[in-house]
């Protein structure tokens, strides 16, 4: 019988492609994952997998995770965030891509994985992808649009050029510009402008460039196929050049060839040749138009010297004899004393106008003559008094008493002290006993106080004092009905 099998030491090692013993050992599952890991990481590092994408995962940390499949096999893909953001095309599920990447173990899930570091479009049109995918992000930010483009200056006082400094794009560029303005400042800052990487070195001259106080950047290189040209179609040197202070001009490749740095550039020169035309005016032209324009200066000085010794002339004429003047001033000067005088006449007289009309209103105005007024009408009005009182105060006083004597029979008061009653019915009289009804109240005003009566019987008769007989006379009727 074998003896028992001890468990594994942690240093222990497990040789996994070793031929079987007859010994049975046993190794636990973190062991046997540790044995994995040390047998197959090492081993696949580094390695280019090409395949399709699927199922693909966007983590909000910014993790991609996804599956890399062909016909024959899947296996798992994570790209980390700081890889993924450096991505220059959009993963999407379906693509043909090439991933390089190394092959890891995660033993909590005992699974592996191929880690990616790098990803690339594959297939004839994975290029065409890329350059389109980076059109729309660079539209979408308004990078390509005209209105953003600034005009170059009239004249740079120094131009920067990113270029190889070996090109023939160099040398075209320099003898163009050498031959149209002579002596103008230019700086050069050597990149690479093909192969990998050549874009960072692109962008690292334009920022020399600026630093050193250039007013214009030109980045040119000669022609060459799509993929000698393709770092010009690079995200972050679009972005670059958008972003740079100064205005740029790109003159990449030939006429036909068309870059992102081509649309995203203030300017774009069909070759670095044409660059150099536009940059810069001929000093030849602008010197014969500064001739020009400083022979039409001398023209137009002279004819207004000439126009102004016209003038000066015509003046001069004038002033030949002084006595003409002197005389028309002499004749508007009196005229202006004339009309002085006359006005201040005018102002005068109605200065006195107005005076005579104020002592006139203070004259009635005095208080003595009020006075003396004022006794005269109370004179007359006491004259008056003194006749209306001899003579028709006595008449208007028998009037008086004559109209007492009529009025004293419509005395109430009078009557009413001889033993006669006012009946008054809600404060209005009554003077007619069919018009009142049995039970009813009423009020009898008397010489002195007044009375609340109530009504128990009533009559119709023709005779106004009650417990006389007399024709017509009817019973009275104790319950008002006549």
């Amino acid at each position: 019988m074998p003896p028992p099998a001890r468990p594994p030491r942690s240093g222990d090692t497990l040789d996994l492609f070793a031929a079987p013993s007859a010994e049975r050992r046993t190794v636990s599952v973190g062991e046997l994952t540790r044995q994995l890991q040390g047998a197959v990481e090492p081993r696949f590092r580094n390695l280019w997998v090409a395949g399709e994408v699927a199922n693909l995962r966007r983590q909000s940390s910014g993790h991609l995770y996804l599956s890399l499949k062909d016909d024959e096999a899947v296996i798992g893909a994570v790209v980390w965030a700081t890889q993924a953001r450096r991505l220059r095309f959009d993963l999407a599920d379906g693509q043909e891509v090439l991933a390089r990447g190394s092959v890891e173990i995660y033993p909590p899930h005992g699974k592996y994985q191929l880690v990616v570091q790098e990803l690339e479009p594959r297939g004839a049109g994975a290029r065409a992808l890329l350059l389109q995918q980076v059109k729309e992000r660079l539209q979408k930010d308004g990078l390509l649009d005209p209105a953003r483009k600034r005009r170059l200056p009239f004249l740079p006082r120094r131009i920067g050029v990113a270029t190889s400094p070996t090109g023939a794009a160099l040398r075209d560029f320099l003898r163009v510009l050498s031959a149209r303005f002579p002596n103008l400042p230019v700086l050069v800052a050597p990149c690479r402008v093909q192969g990998e990487g050549a874009a960072a070195t692109v962008i690292s001259a334009v920022r020399a460039l600026v630093r050193a106080g250039c007013d214009l950047v030109v980045v040119t290189r000669g022609g060459g196929s799509q993929e000698d040209l393709w770092e010009f179609n690079d995200e972050r040197l679009a972005r670059a050049l958008a972003a740079c202070p100064v205005p740029v001009v790109s003159a990449v490749g030939h006429e036909v060839d068309v870059t992102v740095a081509d649309l995203v550039a203030d300017v774009r020169a069909a070759t670095p040749t044409h660059a150099a035309q536009l940059v810069v005016p001929e000093k030849a032209e602008l010197e014969a138009r500064v001739g020009e324009l400083r022979a039409r200066l001398l023209r137009a000085g002279t004819n207004d010297l000439e126009r102004r010794r016209a003038v000066l002339r015509a003046l001069q004429a004038e002033l030949a004899d002084p006595g003409t003047l002197l005389s028309r001033e002499r004749h508007r000067l009196a005229d202006l004393e004339h009309r002085a005088e006359g006005a201040l006449r005018e102002r005068a007289r109605r200065s006195r106008a107005l005076l005579r009309g104020l002592a006139e209103r203070m004259a009635r105005q005095e208080p003595r003559a009020r006075v003396r007024a004022l006794a005269r009408r109370l004179g007359e009005a006491r004259r008056r008094l003194d006749a209306w009182r001899a003579g028709a105060l006595p008449g208007r006083r028998l009037a008086l008493a004559r109209l007492a004597a009529r009025l004293e029979p419509a005395n109430v008061a009078r009557m009413l002290e001889r033993g006669f009653a006012l009946v008054l019915r809600e404060g209005r009289p009554v003077s007619d006993s069919g018009r009142v009804a049995a039970g009813e109240r009423l009020q009898v005003a008397l010489s002195r106080g007044w009375l609340d009566v109530t009504v128990d019987a009533r009559d119709r008769g023709g005779d106004p004092l009650p417990g006389r007989a007399g024709e017509g006379r009817k019973p009275r009727d104790p319950r008002g009905g006549g």
